[in-house]
């Protein structure tokens, strides 16, 4: 789909345009475990910042295919509960997430007059998560003496549970005005992102952010 996304992207004469992205885009991972007939299910949240660019390829002024790269952090600190291992007592958890999105995402625009266009867009958004870990930090007293103990946890190491790629579809619109747009929407992951055949895994959130164009 890359692949000819990019013929298409380079083949005639049409418009392009190169913007620079951030914004803010919260993940929901959603869990179902089954033992025997019973089905479990939870979800777990992470605040997600990002930032990246797209190059946006309009065909006839109103279609267009955009092709991005962005880099996407992940975080959630508690205290007393974390998403990927168990933490007891009190101790304090930061588990955080560096992911590689690549959304390629078809596009169709409307001019609301001369400066500003109103854009609807979908299509597929792969992602790897090109490093994840949760630290613990556990404290305890005896006796009057405290001790503090720091711990980390790989969620993608060779052994661990959970799988890098992940595949979503995604939907939104945006709101071009001059150089500057401001889009949201919704991305939903299709991947089991865990390894237990018992236990399923998918992602999902949604997204806000702004671009200006290069």
């Amino acid at each position: 789909m890359a692949a000819l996304a990019a013929v298409m992207i380079f083949a005639g004469k049409a418009y392009a345009q190169l913007s620079v992205n951030v914004g803010y885009a919260p993940v929901t991972y959603s869990t179902e475990t089954t033992v025997g007939s019973t089905v479990t299910e939870t979800t777990a949240e992470m605040a997600g910042f990002f930032a990246g660019l797209s190059y946006n390829h309009s065909f006839d002024g109103y279609l267009g295919l955009s092709l991005g790269a962005q880099a996407r952090y992940n975080i959630k600190q508690s205290t007393g509960s974390a998403n990927f291992v168990v933490v007891t007592g009190d101790s304090k958890s930061k588990e955080t997430q560096l992911m590689l999105d690549i959304p390629v995402l078809f596009n169709y625009g409307i001019n609301l007059n001369s400066d500003a266009k109103l854009v609807a867009f979908a299509g597929p958004t792969f992602s790897y998560a090109l490093s994840g870990n949760t630290h613990v930090t556990t404290t305890a007293t005896v006796l009057g003496a405290t001790s503090v103990t720091e711990t980390d946890y790989p969620m993608y190491d060779d052994g661990t549970a959970y799988n890098r790629m992940d595949l979503s579809g995604t939907v939104g619109v945006e709101l071009h005005y001059a150089a500057y747009r401001l889009f949201g929407g919704y991305r939903m992951g299709f991947l089991d992102l865990n390894n237990n055949d018992n236990i399923k895994t998918t992602s999902s959130g949604l997204f806000i952010g702004l671009g200006i164009d290069l």
